[in-house]
This record gives structure tokens, sequence and C-alpha cells, in this order.
């Protein structure tokens, strides 16, 4: 893949002229407005130090990207594009160039909202799996609840759910009295036989204080020449009142590809705020699996300082009973 990225770097950054000259362009017509892009960026840059590592300078994350909205008499379209840059941030330090070869492009979608529900196209998406039902244990920014290690590292790899995927066309239900419903897939080899690799689904209930969600991820047992399709299912609830939340997501893991075993894992975390700028979260994480060497436990804590609504400082310490103690510290920024 890393033969496209430097084409994909050059659209990235091209991309926010063409958009303006679009916008300036549809100025003048009744049937379509194009609007001008929102640009938005986001960094998480701190120091790190994993057990039986050194002290390391790191940016956790850094994204830049961009947004914006078509609307026709036929059709409205949102669009958005984001690139990651911390693997060429950090690159040097793991033998990487250091350049264009390391950016990762982590989302490009089209979303088109209807009456009968939403349509999105995405090449690369965010997985909206993991936000709708592994944000209430998701509270911790070195430590996040993914298995991505590769595109945006973390401590944490105790859950099987991915936080990013590729070539997504899903549907999500229009919201009614607080619950939506959402069927998605992804065809990820192209030549395999099999056009939908992963199919997922789930049902999501989130009003006033209380959230509750339930959903399930299929995998083509042809994407690992399994006997077995993978299926991986969760369950989750948070609850909201006067400064605390207070969450948990189960995860069942059947069947899974490679020498993982099946597994569980049990997810619990809290975020207390003392006032508008302070706050501590905590978290506790369990995995169990049917090979007794892949089982692991650990505890996660953190102290949050928010600066306004665009700058906040953090300190963050793990401790696991397999999976390597880390400790953290950080400032985000974004706008």
């Amino acid at each position: 893949m890393k033969k496209y990225t430097q084409p994909l770097l050059a659209l990235s950054l091209s991309a926010p002229l063409l958009i303006s000259q679009m916008a300036y362009a549809a100025d003048d017509s009744d049937e379509v407005t194009v609007s001008k892009p929102k640009f938005n960026f986001f960094t998480s840059l701190g120091v790190l130090n994993v057990e039986g590592k050194d002290f390391d300078p790191e940016s956790f994350e850094t994204e830049v990207g961009l947004s914006g909205m078509v609307k026709a008499k036929e059709f409205k379209m949102i669009y958005n594009l984001t690139a990651e840059l911390s693997g060429a941030i950090n690159s040097q330090d793991t033998g990487g160039t250091g350049g264009s070869d390391d950016i990762h492009i982590k989302e490009v979608n089209a979303i088109f909202p209807t009456a009968f529900g939403t349509i999105v196209l995405a090449p690369r998406v965010v997985s909206g799996q993991n936000k709708d039902l592994y944000s209430n244990v998701d509270l911790f920014e070195y430590n996040e609840t993914h298995s991505n290690t590769t595109a945006t590292p973390t401590g944490n790899t105790l859950y099987g759910q991915p936080s990013e995927g590729d070539d997504l066309i899903a549907w999500v239900s229009p919201k009614y009295k607080g619950i939506k419903l959402v069927a998605a897939a992804l065809s990820i080899n192209e030549d395999n036989d099999k056009d939908l690799d992963v199919k997922a689904f789930r049902a999501v209930y989130d009003q006033g204080s209380f959230n509750f969600g339930i959903g399930t991820v299929i995998t083509n047992k042809k994407l690992a020449s399994s006997d077995e399709d993978y299926t991986r299912s969760a369950i989750t609830a948070g609850y909201k009142i006067d400064g605390f939340h207070v969450g948990a997501t189960y995860e069942v893991n059947d069947d899974t590809f490679g020498t993982s075993g099946d597994y569980n894992t049990l997810g619990v975390a809290s975020r207390y705020y003392f006032d508008d700028e302070y706050s501590l979260a905590a978290g506790y994480y369990k995995k169990d699996s049917d090979v007794e060497a892949n089982d692991d436990d650990g505890v996660v804590l953190q102290l949050k300082k928010e600066v306004g609504k665009n700058v906040s400082f953090w300190v963050e310490g793990a401790s696991y009973d397999k999976a390597a103690n880390n400790f953290a510290m950080g400032v985000n920024l974004r706008y």
C-alpha cells in the first residue's frame, strides 16, 4: 500500500484548493451548492516510558483533515478526509524513512443522509463499531481500547475490535427515540471470490444520561483460509450524571484466526470531573482466553486538566499482568 501514499498525500494537499474552486464555481448555481471545506487539526504529543524500553518523546496522534458538504435538489453529501502523521513523526525512532511513506490515510468517506437513513461509502473509515460499542471504556490517551497497534499505537491490547477499516458500505437508520440501527459490509480482499469479507451489525440506544449498545462482526473464513467464520460480539452500557461517567463493555471472540484462541474481554471505566478543568479517570480490563498464555488484566489511571475547549494536559499510567506496563504524559491540541 505504500506505493499509493505519495499520490494520496499530493491529493490531500491539493484537495483544499480544488474544493475551494468548486465552491466558487457553484456560487452562481441554484442547483448545486458546494460549501467551502472546514479544516481540522488534532495532535497529542508527550513522553512515553514503556516497560523494557527507553524513555521517549512521542507523537501519540497527529491528524489533519478537511470536511464539507455538497447540496443539490436530489441529494446531500458530506465528505471527510483525514491523514494521520504520527507514523512519519515517530518513524525514525523505529527505522522508518520519516517521510511521506509513513503517512497514514485514516479516513476517506462520503456520507449521504436521506429520509430513510444514511448511506456511507468509505474506502478508509474510522470504525463506527468501535466508537459506538467501546467508547464507554475508551477514556485514555495512550491506553486506547482497540487492536490497531500499528496505525495508532496503544498500550491496551486486550480487546479485538479495530479502530479503523477499509472499503466499507454502511446504512444507518434514522434515530427514533434514541435508537439507531447500523448494518455495514467491508470488502477487504478483492481476489477471494467473496464480495462481503466482513459484515457488521449493531443497535444503539443513546438518550439522556444512559446509553446501551449491542453488536456483532462476522469475518469470513476465506480471509484466513480457516474452517469457520470469526465472530466478535460486544455489549456495552454507560451512565452519566453530575460530572460522573461510568461504563462497561464486554466482548466475546469466537473462532478467531491464528493462535489467539477464543477469548472474552471485560472492561469497566469511569471518569469524575472535579470541576470544569480537572478530571480523574480509572479503568479495569480483564481478558480470559482459551489459551492460558494469552490471559491478561490491567488497571489504567489518568489525571487530566482541560484548558478551554482546545487544549488539555494529562498524565497516565497502566499496570498489566502480561502486557507491558507504561507511563505517559502529554498535551492535546485541537482546532
